[in-house]
């Protein structure tokens, strides 16, 4: 039931005009958005704690191994994020693992933002069964009013 509350707040972030991100490498796919946690809904934002707030920013990440034709398997990850804004101020952003009972795995956190703020997020994503870590680097705006 949860898996199918975050799929389908996830389309509506896409009806919203929200992307979500991906990146291949070495086998494995890592997902990956950020937005203000206002646009959660309130049951999602319940069940899982997040504070819904247009100064909260909320990320989301999401790690899934290839498997060829076959469907590709959520896997553990260990993940550092280093945000920043457009100042170099660091943004505190601790990851908290959710792993549902269909399997699905995902990261999020919170974290403050200010009206028009700008976050740099950079990811160093090393996938369980993997030694080599994923990189990825992104920008997102972040508007309160």
């Amino acid at each position: 039931m949860r898996k199918l509350a975050i799929v389908v707040s996830f389309l509506m972030f896409y009806s919203l005009g929200f992307t979500e991100n991906s990146k291949t490498e070495n086998g494995y796919e890592v997902h990956y958005n950020a937005l203000s946690s206002s646009f959660l809904s309130p049951e999602i934002a319940k069940n899982y704690h997040i504070p819904r707030s247009k100064t909260r920013g909320f990320i989301n990440i999401a790690v899934l191994k290839l498997n060829g034709d076959k469907l590709s398997t959520p896997v553990e990850a260990m993940i550092k994020v280093d945000a920043r804004n457009f100042y170099g101020q660091k943004k505190s952003v601790e990851l908290k693992k959710i792993a549902e009972n269909d399997g699905a795995i995902y990261y999020i956190s919170t974290f403050p933002v200010s009206s028009r703020e700008s976050i740099k997020f950079k990811l160093e994503v090393v996938p369980q069964g993997s030694t080599k870590a994923i990189e990825i680097s992104f920008d997102q705006e972040f508007f309160t009013d």
